[in-house]
């Protein structure tokens, strides 16, 4: 990876975008292996979404976005960081939306947009103390 690249890849920033989406492809990875009907259900806590490979690729890439937080919080103060993060109250829906075909009610599409101007009431003070680092 040449160094350019692998100083935007590990920009905490950047970091954050990556782990955002591994979470959103976490989850919808493993609600993709908790409705796997081949894999079974066993008991009532559906151990049986275990037997899927969606649910143990969802945990796989969870853990990865894991190890992108903890990155993330050795250089962005936990308030902002965990404001920022919560861009994932987006893109889960979007991405269930498009990858499930599940629903969005007009009230959860509300909430979506006001996600996103609460996003950008955090970002731009962000922006403005990253410009003066």
């Amino acid at each position: 990876m040449p160094r350019r690249l692998l100083g935007v890849f590990l920009n905490p920033y950047a970091q954050l975008a990556v782990g955002s989406i591994l979470v959103t492809v976490s989850e919808l990875l493993m609600k993709k292996g908790a409705s796997d009907l081949s894999a079974g259900s066993v008991g009532w806590l559906g151990v049986g979404a275990l037997r899927s490979w969606w649910t143990w690729a969802g945990i796989v890439t969870y853990v990865l976005s894991f190890i992108s937080w903890v990155y993330v919080l050795r250089y962005v103060p936990l308030g902002i960081a965990f404001a920022l993060i919560s861009v994932v109250h987006v893109l889960i829906p979007l991405g269930a939306r498009i990858f499930l075909h599940e629903q969005i009610s007009p009230r959860r599409w509300a909430g979506i947009a006001l996600v996103v101007c609460g996003l950008l009431l955090v970002l731009r003070p962000a922006v403005k103390a990253e410009e003066k680092l």
